[in-house]
């Protein structure tokens, strides 16, 4: 997939969290090795938001891409982010936002799957 498409996948996932009246904090967050598509607030929670994007006739589709090293990969980067920022405390979640790209490569629909994975179940 070509990061114009993958951008166009993410642009969608931030249209979708804002319908679901959560505040974006942050866009391609580095930390600790690891890239997180977008970090968000929903209500008192952190979100940290994987998106994955994927034409309609994919092998995998965008939720099975997130794998148990996939799952890893974002918590440490999670937990590196919140350590920096004083909030290791503060409740937070693991949510995918799955966009599913027409042949013209414009998405064409979003499902979010609210805490799609946690730090228990990643190790």
């Amino acid at each position: 997939m070509t990061d114009r498409r993958g951008e166009a996948g993410e642009r969608a996932a931030e249209r979708e969290l804002k319908r679901l009246r959560m505040t974006l904090l942050e866009r391609n967050l580095r930390s600790a090795g690891a890239e997180i598509d977008l970090v968000a607030l929903d209500g008192k929670t952190i979100v940290f938001v994987e998106v994955k994007s994927r034409s309609r006739d994919a092998r995998v589709g965008p939720l099975e891409a997130v794998d148990g090293a996939k799952q890893r990969h974002i918590i440490r980067g999670a937990l590196a982010f919140l350590r920096r920022k004083g909030l290791t405390d503060h409740p937070r979640r693991y949510d995918i936002a799955a966009v599913t790209l027409g042949d013209d490569g414009r998405p064409v629909s979003v499902s979010w799957m609210k805490a799609a994975f946690d730090e228990g179940a990643a190790r």
